[in-house]
């Protein structure tokens, strides 16, 4: 906690030094800011900020104008002052904001995809500011710090235990998606959620050979009975994951839209089982918010079943640490509850996906 007041601090150098863009904009609020800024004879700042003041601007507006006129530093700015900002201004002003902060060395760089990562660490970037989206990072290139903003995730795809303090790899609020059951050394980095992506299976492991084995269909000469016994015993398997993107999140209906990655081992059942599909997933804001903060990436698993003479899927479903097991639904799920089975055939003509509809359990 700053020992200093604001009337102890006597310039606007030493008043950034002291305090963070949330104080300095809690000042302004109080009208405190003002008359220090009056004291000092720092008059074009007072008409600035009074002017903003007077029209009622938002938290995010306000800061992002203390960050112009007082010509604050991107690297003075924590996190959520930065999510705060560039999630109130446009793309390109957002792009323009990390430029005109960052070091004038360069060596500070800001991207919205992997490509533009990509272009950053050519470009001999040093701190890469990940915003939004899901990103690959290269243990291979050292000496980098990747800071997070508006809930950034990695995708770590290595297989071996890695050491990021010895190759002075610095991550800050990110979380990351692990694919094998490696250990992270990673001391000097913070804030860091590890989602955990090496799951195979929940509950009885099925071994791959015995899902290649349902996927090829059934045995010559065995029953039907027999096969739909098989079939059944293949309980969470885990079959492909997903990103939750906040902008397909549907406020009004209360459900993320889902994209699922779905793994190839099982591409020739979800070929035909995804066709002109959406899933998506029910959760309340509240619980869609907690779930997104915590556990972005999420493995999905399977359940399959034997029926009308074809291998289906039972169900799809998270297990999160967050909120438990949540199941994936699909829209023509939802269609099928008010539109008989008959009439929905010849209406969609989509077959094999009806066949599929009927096998979950309402």
């Amino acid at each position: 906690m700053n020992q200093k007041t604001l009337y102890d601090c006597r310039s606007l150098e030493e008043l950034k030094e002291t305090f963070s863009l949330t104080e300095i904009a809690k000042f302004a609020r109080e009208k405190d800011l003002l008359e220090w800024l009056d004291e000092n004879f720092y008059h074009d700042e007072i008409k600035k900020i009074s002017g903003a003041l007077d029209d009622e601007v938002t938290d995010a507006e306000l800061k992002l104008l203390i960050c112009k006129i007082f010509n604050l530093e991107l690297s003075k700015l924590n996190t959520a002052e930065l999510d705060e900002i560039s999630a109130f201004v446009s793309k390109n002003q957002r792009k323009e904001l990390f430029a005109k902060y960052a070091d004038s060395g360069s060596n500070v760089a800001y991207v919205e995809n992997q490509n533009e990562l990509v272009q950053a660490l050519k470009s001999g970037a040093e701190i890469l500011y990940l915003y939004g989206a899901e990103f690959k990072i290269s243990i291979e290139i050292k000496n980098k710090t990747y800071i997070g903003c508006n809930n950034a995730i990695i995708d770590f795809t290595c297989d071996n235990d890695v050491d990021l303090d010895e190759r002075n790899i610095i991550l800050e609020d990110l979380q990351i998606y692990i694919h094998y059951p490696i250990t992270l050394k990673m001391d000097n980095s913070k804030n860091i959620k590890i989602l955990n992506g090496t799951k195979k299976t929940l509950g009885v492991r099925p071994t791959l050979q015995e899902i290649f084995e349902i996927m090829r269909g059934r045995y010559p000469f065995e029953s039907a009975q027999n096969f739909t016994r098989r079939a059944e015993d293949i309980r969470g398997a885990a079959v492909g994951a997903v990103l939750l993107v906040d902008t397909n999140y549907n406020y009004e209906e209360g459900r993320f839209l889902l994209q699922p990655q779905w793994n190839f081992e099982y591409i020739s059942i979800f070929k035909d089982f995804a066709q002109d599909r959406n899933f998506y997933l029910n959760l309340a804001p509240k619980f869609a918010e907690q779930l997104y903060n915590n556990e972005r990436k999420l493995q999905i698993f399977a359940d399959f079943t034997y029926c009308d003479g074809k291998l289906t899927i039972l169900n799809l479903y998270f297990e999160t640490n967050t909120l438990g097991r949540i199941a994936i639904e699909s829209i023509l799920r939802a269609l099928k509850k008010k539109i008989s089975a008959a009439a929905t055939s010849n209406f969609f003509g989509v077959g094999y996906g009806l066949d599929i509809i009927t096998a979950y359990k309402d």
